[in-house]
């Protein structure tokens, strides 16, 4: 009877450890997507949305090229702007507001979206003296190794005293969260 369940036991082990085999060996002979390149991401603007005080400014990254993997948060500082293009910072960048959360890896396929909720709080809120607002006519986005210094027109009101602004994760889709 023991050798019987031994037996058993073992034949059902063998049987799982060769349908396992069959299954990585079919899933370690799928290539992954590479990383995003630069070149293959288009940096632009969602639908803005408001709550108590904050403009949310979805910045938004659509794959123009093959599935390909990002994941992390975006630096945004605001910047001058304008015809010129300037890229002079007005006030302080955004404050990460995903610090001590993991990363998801995004697998972003041809023609679809990951996206920022850059928040821009109303200057409105806090007192001239603590905030000396001033305005900026875009932001300039960088996201490692994903996007290298993309200049994108958003006309804000920023405190140049304190940060005003945040940015967080990268999610699926074009809302930012």
């Amino acid at each position: 009877m023991k050798i019987s369940r031994i037996l058993t036991s073992a034949g059902l082990l063998a049987s799982g450890v060769a349908l396992a085999s069959g299954t990585l060996g079919s899933a370690a002979s799928a290539a992954p997507a590479k990383d995003c390149a630069p070149a293959q991401l288009r940096i632009s603007l969602g639908v803005s949305q408001g709550a108590a005080g904050t403009i949310y400014d979805p910045v938004v990254f659509t794959n123009t090229g093959p599935a390909c993997t990002i994941f992390g948060v975006p630096a945004i500082q605001p910047v001058i702007g304008g015809a010129s293009h300037s890229h002079v910072a007005v006030g302080p960048p955004a404050r990460n507001m995903s610090m001590g959360q993991m990363p998801a890896m995004h697998v972003v396929k041809t023609g679809k979206s990951v996206s920022d909720a850059f928040a821009v709080v109303e200057t409105g809120n806090y007192t001239t003296s603590t905030c000396l607002p001033k305005n900026a006519r875009a932001i300039v986005v960088t996201m490692g190794n994903f996007v290298h210094h993309a200049y994108v027109p958003l006309k804000i009101s920023v405190c140049t005293k304190k940060a005003s602004t945040s940015t967080r994760l990268i999610a699926a889709g074009t809302t930012g969260y």
